[in-house]
């Protein structure tokens, strides 16, 4: 297999050593087809980072899986993804696959996977048709807003948190590139696979991360990795229990709790930086 690396550039002289030595890390890298190194010169941000990558992707490449840097994955996480990019590739419906899910309760469900209709970013795959026709510029966005019919509304359909992430990107409050990918799920009607036991766990809430703070939501049970043999549902195959489970964390209640925890978090940390302040100066 081909790997390729998208390093944004540091934003200063704190960055610095980090992301370089990072870099020597990729050149170091042997036992793949080809490593591609695309070393940013300058500090582009996530959204315009993540951008280019993908136009790199799609005009090259006919299909792709998507890892980014705070993301662990499990044993058979490559098995589980180029399998269902085979089964799924067909069916037009889908948009992308997800490695990562929340903990769910099965019961008797008879698939490893699920279909639902929220882009998931940890660790997933799609091909180079599905994704050439996103929406990326703000103004873009804006208009599919004012246009399109009861938008507003779909969109939340699947997170309570879903249009005001949209809302900061249009303003150039936030600079991301998942919610687009979402916007064009929602308009286009298609569909999103998640597996039913996660092959992915996010790292991303620590000391170290810049785009992620507080309390960690994604936290989830990680498949061992032994099954090399994958069980997929049809793209038509809905479940409200299963989906209404996917949703629960994106939802009103969830949403607001995981809000003030962050407020607090966030107010305590403070407190103790402006009491470590005071003791120094003293």
């Amino acid at each position: 297999m081909d790997i390729i690396f998208f390093s944004d550039g540091f934003k200063g002289e704190k960055d610095k050593e980090g992301v370089l030595e990072v870099r020597e890390y990729i050149k170091s890298l042997t036992g793949f087809r080809k490593v591609y190194k695309h070393f940013r010169s300058a500090n582009l941000s996530t959204g315009p980072n993540f951008h280019t990558g993908l136009s790199f992707l799609s005009e090259n490449f006919e299909q792709f899986i998507v890892v980014e840097d705070d993301l662990v994955v499990s044993p058979n996480y490559l098995s589980y993804m180029l399998s269902a990019l085979a089964f799924y590739k067909e069916q037009k419906t889908i948009f992308s696959i997800t490695g990562f899910c929340f903990p769910l309760r099965l019961n008797d469900y008879a698939y490893d996977t699920i279909i639902h209709k929220r882009f998931c970013s940890y660790g997933w795959a799609s091909w180079s048709n599905r994704t050439k026709d996103v929406i990326w510029d703000a103004k873009g966005l804006e208009n599919l807003v004012k246009t399109s019919p009861n938008f507003k509304k779909r969109l939340n359909e699947e997170g309570f948190d879903l249009f005001r992430m949209l809302d900061k990107q249009i303003k150039g409050v936030i600079s991301t590139w998942d919610i687009q990918m979402q916007v064009h799920v929602a308009e286009h009607r298609l569909k999103v696979v998640y597996p039913v036991i996660s092959k992915v766990t996010n790292i991303g809430f620590d000391t170290e991360s810049t785009n992620t703070f507080g309390i960690n939501y994604l936290k989830t049970t990680m498949d061992i990795g032994l099954n090399r043999k994958f069980h997929f549902c049809n793209e038509n195959l809905t479940v409200d229990v299963l989906e209404k489970q996917l949703k629960k964390p994106y939802g009103l209640p969830a949403l607001v709790t995981r809000k003030i925890i962050n407020t607090i978090i966030k107010v305590t940390s403070q407190v103790r930086t402006v009491g470590q302040l005071s003791k120094s100066i003293s």
